[in-house]
């Protein structure tokens, strides 16, 4: 049985180990997971639009092969990406989080090609594990706003971090890192992260 366990830091740690490139890449495996729990939240609520968030996906893929992008256009992208994360107030959809999540990841990713720092992938990747994390626990309450505010505790924590749907994300991250560093031929690896991926909470 899988056993995996997140730590910001050790991510952290394990993509300053990788070449620019790979920290991007894996950063754009994470986004791409996300992507799809914000389609389904704009098709729950009819509101937002995912298409600036795909355009910024592309262009990154595209800077990942090689195309510049320059300051002015990494802020345009993420003030697009920003305009249609939406406002948690605004929705009682459980997909509220995810949405938001899938929208600042991204941003996240802008962020480092503009500053190169690995932190701001590490973060990415703690949106995914963020949105698994407020996800399941929707899971565990049966989607019941009457079970929401049931105390944090360390044996709710285990029982979210051991849900299968967590410890494939976290299997998956693992993953993408170990073949980064294996394999650092992005060619042979961007077919398995690009567009369409499954949503890490499998909408």
């Amino acid at each position: 049985m899988s056993n995996f366990t997140y730590n910001k830091q050790e991510a952290q740690r394990r993509l300053e180990a990788l070449p620019s490139r790979g920290r991007i890449a894996f950063g754009l495996s994470c986004c791409e997971r996300m992507l799809s729990n914000y389609v389904a939240f704009k098709r729950e609520v009819k509101w937002g639009d995912e298409k600036p968030l795909r355009s910024a996906l592309e262009e990154l893929w595209k800077h990942l092969d090689g195309q510049a992008m320059n300051e002015l256009m990494a802020k345009r992208l993420i003030a697009n990406c920003e305009k249609v994360a939406p406002d948690a107030d605004d929705f009682v959809s459980v997909l509220v989080g995810p949405a938001q999540e899938a929208c600042f990841s991204i941003c996240c990713i802008l962020d480092y090609v503009q500053q190169g720092n690995p932190e701001r992938i590490a973060q990415a990747s703690a949106f995914a594990i963020d949105t698994l994390d407020g996800y399941v626990q929707e899971l565990l309450d049966g989607f019941s706003t009457a079970a929401r505010g049931v105390p944090y505790t360390s044996e709710r924590e285990e029982r979210i971090r051991l849900h299968p749907l967590m410890q494939r994300e976290l299997a998956r991250q693992d993953a993408d890192l170990k073949m980064l560093v294996s394999n650092p031929d992005l060619n042979s690896l961007k077919s398995l992260w690009r567009a369409p991926s499954k949503s890490n909470i499998d909408l």
